[in-house]
Formats: structure tokens, sequence, C-alpha cells
């Protein structure tokens, strides 16, 4: 794992999650989960580098959110769809997920979780969240169509802090 300076990275931030995947990761070592996120955005927001991420309330990942004050959101290396899909469609209240993703778990320097075969973490020291309640959409058609079950995404928005390739 090498740090690299954010400011290096060269990417299509409008398709990276959304082609790509990626991985949300809260926590420390023994006590940390993650899931597959394909929302969220890169930008610049209060003077610095930022994501937003997305947690929808019934996902086991947000009490680990909400607990610590950094993220990692990690993107694989090529291959790995099957394994983001696991992530994604699965608890870490109902099962291991790491022994059914059959990913290996490393620690940055800083202590977050990220993954052997990730090709990049970043970290992301939490800086805001807000729920997205329906009374907040404007579009009202966009509530209806991804929220049926009105199972809300928290937002976050997390100042990128350090970064790794490989």
């Amino acid at each position: 794992m090498n740090k690299i300076d954010v400011a290096a990275l060269s990417f299509n931030p409008s398709r990276k999650l959304r082609d790509e995947w990626a991985l949300l990761a809260s926590g420390k070592e023994g006590d940390f989960n993650m899931m597959t996120v394909s929302w969220g955005g890169f930008g610049e927001l209060w003077g610095t580098d930022v994501t937003t991420v997305y947690v929808r309330q019934s996902r086991y990942t947000l009490e680990f959110m909400d607990k610590n004050d950094c993220y990692t959101l990690i993107f694989l290396k090529d291959g790995y769809k099957k394994e983001l899909g696991v992530l994604g469609s699965k608890s870490g209240r109902d099962i291991d997920k790491m022994a059914g993703a059959g990913l290996t778990p490393v620690f940055t320097p800083e202590g977050y979780p990220t993954f052997a075969e990730a090709a990049l973490t970043l970290v992301c020291r939490k800086m805001y969240k807000d729920l997205m309640p329906e009374e907040n959409f404007l579009d009202k058609a966009a509530f209806e169509k991804w929220y049926p079950d009105k199972d809300i995404h928290t937002m976050f928005i997390g100042e990128i802090v350090a970064a790794y390739e490989g």
C-alpha cells in the first residue's frame, strides 16, 4: 500500500462509483463492517477534497458509520464484481461477510479497514451527516422510485485525509 497525493488522482468522478462500484467500510480492526456502494460523489467543499456517500437506514454499516470518525472508500482491482455483489446483497448482521467475499482485510497506517485486493483506498474524515427524508425531495418522482419502502439514506460528507494505491 503506497500513500499518494489526492491531487494526483485522475478518474472520471461521474463514472467511478457507478461503473466500478466501491466498498464503503467503517470501524477498526476487529470491529468493522463494509458494504458495496455505487452512489456517491467526489468534489471540493469547504476548502477541501471530499467524498459523499449514502447509507440506507436498514444497513448494518450505518451503525459503524455513526460510531466512527472516519470511513474508507475502497476500489478493488479488476475482476471482483462477484465479490462486490456478495458484499452489497448480504448483511454483516446475518453472515460473516469476509468469509463470503473471500477478500483479505488489511488496515491503513491510520488503522482504518481496506483490503489487500484494493487498487485505491480513500480515508475520509466525516464532516457532515444528514437524513434524506421524503419532505426534502423536490423531485417527488425520484423519492417514489428509489424509496418505495421508505428506507431512506443518510448522507455523509467526508474530507479525504489520505489516499493509497495497491
